[in-house]
């Protein structure tokens, strides 16, 4: 395989899947309460179910710590992504003050994080 290919395949692999990445904010420096643990849990589960019926994305699980929750979905088309998440994430009150974070190709061509508020 040329070099050529590899960075084609690498262009591919990227167009096929982006990262989306959306941040709640929690009630302390830590890992949140017992009552903000379960209701992430709850919400992410909607949210994956919510993801299973199409060809979107898919829900990839969440990172605790530092006084923030960090939910990982990725797909073809974040922006598509987003749309269908929004609903859900605006009616939950978990997302309030909570940031988008995409990955948007730069001048150079590579990409950079773009985190935008919820």
């Amino acid at each position: 395989m040329a070099l050529d290919d590899d960075d084609d395949e690498d262009d591919d692999l990227q167009a096929q899947e982006q990262d989306l990445l959306v941040v709640l904010k929690l009630s302390n420096n830590l890992l949140g309460t017992n009552a903000e643990r379960q209701a992430i849990e709850a919400l992410a589960d909607e949210l994956a179910a919510l993801l299973e019926t199409g060809d979107l994305g898919e829900y990839d699980g969440e990172e605790l710590g530092g006084g923030e929750c960090t939910l990982f979905f990725c797909g073809p088309d974040p922006d598509r992504l987003l749309a269908e998440l929004r609903p859900v994430l605006k009616r939950s009150p978990l997302c309030r003050g909570a940031s988008v974070i995409r990955m948007v190709k730069n001048a150079n061509g590579d990409y950079d994080r773009k985190r935008t508020m919820l």
